[in-house]
């Protein structure tokens, strides 16, 4: 199975585009609150794609280096990129091998489920994140979106909309099938390879000790909900009304303990 993003780069970047995106709308604006980028602070983007949340913050004063295994997603990035922003092809879990320096902040958005070894990806950031600078992780919230094992179900007889979940503290490997491309097959990208990436499902505990065993501990935590409206109906206000109790992204900040 081959876990690519370089062949549904373009349609990333097109999604990206649109201002009603979970993206604009919910994540930009609470993580530039997070992060506070300014000049004079220097913040690491791991597995930044093509640069959306680092050119937010290098429009706010802040120099910012991106890395990114696609190599087409840092070329989209480079081509995009403000005289404060630097792009680096390279793995999140070897980034001791890129000769970076120490940054104000290290974040990630929405990438840390889409890594198999976090241990490593933890030990590159200890090793460049400062002394009292701070980490930033901003993921599917792991208690209520585990893709296949989990959906939302409909209480007829309450109208309430809830949230059915299975395997919750199961460490679970997902293949994800990507379905850019409507009306067209994606069991083929032309070169004869299925465009699948892979989600990889962990407890908050298993998280809490990851980042323990690394020399981290979370400090702050926060829950956001999605933006979204439900079109009139018999179940928009039990839908409207779900969205606003359970929580789509989980954020999570760190310091070295």
């Amino acid at each position: 199975m081959k876990t690519d993003w370089n062949n549904v780069a373009q349609w990333y970047d097109n999604y990206l585009e649109g201002d009603d995106t979970y993206q604009a709308a919910v994540i930009a604006p609470n993580i530039l609150r997070l992060i506070d980028p300014k000049k004079g602070k220097r913040l690491l983007d791991v597995a930044c794609g093509q640069g959306y949340f680092a050119r937010l913050c290098a429009d706010k004063g802040a120099e910012v280096v991106g890395v990114d295994q696609s190599a087409v997603l840092i070329e989209k990035a480079k081509t995009q990129a403000g005289e404060k922003e630097f792009y680096v092809v390279g793995n999140a879990e070897t980034l001791d091998a890129y000769k970076l320096e120490m940054f104000d902040t290290v974040f990630t958005v929405l990438a840390l489920e889409n890594i198999k070894n976090i241990t490593a990806v933890m030990e590159g950031i200890q090793q460049v994140v400062k002394p009292d600078g701070k980490v930033v992780f901003v993921l599917l919230h792991p208690a209520f979106r585990i893709p296949q094992h989990s959906d939302w179900g409909y209480d007829s007889k309450k109208t309430v909309q809830y949230r059915k979940v299975e395997k919750y503290l199961s460490e679970v490997s997902i293949p994800i099938e990507l379905s850019p491309f409507k009306g067209k097959s994606t069991h083929s990208t032309g070169s004869g390879q299925a465009t699948t990436t892979v989600t990889f499902h962990r407890s908050l505990q298993w998280y809490m000790k990851a980042f323990r065993n690394a020399g981290f501990a979370i400090t702050n935590i926060e829950e956001w909900n999605s933006h979204k409206k439900s079109q009139p109906g018999p179940r928009q206000v039990a839908e409207d009304a779900a969205r606003k109790e359970i929580p789509m992204f989980l954020a999570l900040e760190l310091r070295k303990i």
